[in-house]
Parts: structure tokens; C-alpha cells; sequence
């Protein structure tokens, strides 16, 4: 002969289950995408995108609505990315406007020039060595 389960033990366990799970999909970790020289980009609390040093400090608060990796130097654009680089994800190369700020990151020094105006942002890109055809792309970074 079986016991009678009671109803209030059932529901609490089922309960505890769903409690368990909602935590666990909750305190889903950030995305981050590793940079040269222990360097991050990651959302920040307002999820956007970000750099950090490998110590958690922050070094380019963000937005960034684009960016680039050639060697060891990160460049990029300023500012929120476009609604349409979020519905292709980061298929689209970037295309700025007359405001657009942009900035470079020298991972091996430490340089940040950030602020940058377009032809700026070229010629210290240029006097770093990158190459003058380089696009720049929308991060894919979740939270």
C-alpha cells in the first residue's frame, strides 16, 4: 500500500525546482570578447559595449558602436550602434557621419586616443601602420 502524498511537500519541491532553474538563467555570465594584451570588450551596466583591462578597470567606458583588431591595435567608433547593424548582427561595415567620434587603443602601450574626428582617427591609424582599407563592424556582445 502506498502512501497519501500530501499536496503542501509536492508544491514546495516544485517550488524549490522553479526557484533553482529562474537562478541559474538569471545569473547567465556576459558575453566578452578578448582583445590584445589583456584586454576585454564587454557590456558595461547600461549593456553596451565597453573595454576593460584584464584587472576589471575600465578604459574606454563605451558606447562603441564599431570596432577592429589589426595587430595589436583596437580602433573604432563612438556611440551607440545603428539599429540596422543589429538586425545583420555585424555584417555591415560601419559607415559614421559627420559627428561620429572615433578612437584607437595601442594594446601594447596603453595609448587610448579616443574623441578622434574621421581624418584623425585615420592619420593615427595611419602612423601606427594599420592598413587604410580596414572596415570596422557593429561588437556582438550579449548580457
Amino acid at each position: 500500500m502506498r502512501p497519501k502524498a500530501t499536496g503542501f511537500p509536492f508544491f514546495a519541491a516544485l517550488m524549490f525546482l522553479f526557484a533553482t532553474v529562474g537562478s541559474c538563467a538569471a545569473s547567465r555570465p556576459a558575453s566578452v570578447v578578448a582583445l590584445p594584451n589583456g584586454y576585454y570588450m564587454q557590456p558595461n551596466k547600461a549593456a553596451q559595449a565597453s573595454i576593460v583591462k584584464r584587472s576589471g578597470s575600465t578604459v574606454l567606458p563605451g558606447p562603441i558602436a564599431a570596432y577592429a583588431v589589426y595587430r595589436h591595435i583596437v580602433m573604432g567608433a563612438l556611440g551607440a550602434p545603428s539599429a540596422l547593424s543589429r538586425a545583420y548582427t555585424n555584417d555591415l561595415p560601419f559607415r559614421g557621419g559627420a559627428d561620429t567620434r572615433y578612437f584607437v587603443l595601442d594594446t601594447s602601450t596603453g595609448k587610448l586616443d579616443t574623441d578622434l574626428t574621421e581624418s584623425a582617427w585615420k592619420q593615427r591609424l595611419e602612423a601606427l601602420g594599420a592598413p587604410g582599407a580596414l572596415e570596422i563592424y557593429a561588437p556582438v556582445i550579449a548580457q
